[in-house]
């Protein structure tokens, strides 16, 4: 009988040794899914914020050629001629009024 007594113990504490580490394992995994997938969502919101930025830096590029493209005194003027109707003072303006 005393053998009995003292296996019984001693398997209920081999058992709550192996529960305490799977506790302590079980957790370490919990965790380390926790931060993988926030590591994930991270990711995916940083590739689509940098698509982003490269399409906002390819609007602002073609802004910017826009800026010098219309800084260019020739072609203000050639867009006041045709698209307003301008002239200078010594220039007289004919309009083909024929309606096709």
């Amino acid at each position: 009988m005393k053998k009995n007594k003292k296996t019984k113990p001693s398997r209920f504490k081999n058992f709550l040794f192996v529960m305490f580490w799977l506790l302590i394992l079980g957790s370490f995994t919990v965790l380390i899914v926790e931060q993988a997938n926030g590591y994930n969502r991270l990711h995916s919101d940083m590739t689509r914020i940098r698509q982003q930025i490269d399409a906002e830096e390819a609007i602002a590029n073609d802004l910017n050629n826009q800026i010098h493209f219309f800084d260019n005194d020739a072609h203000i003027e050639r867009l006041a001629r045709e698209r307003l109707g301008m002239v200078r003072p010594d220039e007289l303006l004919f309009r083909n009024t024929a309606v096709d």
